[in-house]
């Protein structure tokens, strides 16, 4: 029975240094996860900020695109209205002009026929630069093509 008994001891202790080596590898597990656990939460904290200063960069960014299209698209317009407003005037003064032509084919006696004519040639002359540059203007703009 002593055999038995220092057998039976031999496996008690056995059983209790696996027990001991179980329990000390349970423990290095609970401190490993315990630092992946906060290995992780930093990590998602520095991704938060990360991307919040991305967020920041990308706002200002698409405030400086606003601002520029809005700059651009105030100086078109400006432009545009402008040249609305030159081609405007001088659909005005061809139209007095047509009708000032129109009149002066009435004129019977040939000298003021002769001066009239050629004060009608001259300003068209004049107008037709006015509607060229509008012409160019509309084709720097892409809207004659």
């Amino acid at each position: 029975m002593d055999s038995q008994k220092e057998a039976l001891q031999r496996i008690i202790s056995t059983l209790a240094n696996k027990n001991d080596e179980i329990q000390n590898f349970v423990d290095t597990l609970h401190h490993t996860l315990k630092g992946v656990q906060e290995n992780s939460s930093n990590i998602l904290s520095e991704l938060d900020e990360e991307f919040d200063s991305l967020y920041s960069i990308l706002d200002e960014v698409k405030e400086s695109m606003i601002n520029c299209i809005k700059q651009e698209q105030a100086r078109k317009s400006q432009e545009l209205q402008s040249q609305i407003s030159q081609c405007n005037n001088a659909l005005e003064n061809s139209e007095e002009l047509l009708e000032f032509a129109t009149r002066s084919l009435d004129i019977k006696e040939p000298e003021e026929f002769s001066k009239v004519h050629k004060n009608c040639i001259n300003t068209l002359n004049k107008r037709s630069c006015i509607f060229k540059k509008a012409f160019l203007f509309f084709f720097s703009f892409g809207f004659l093509y």
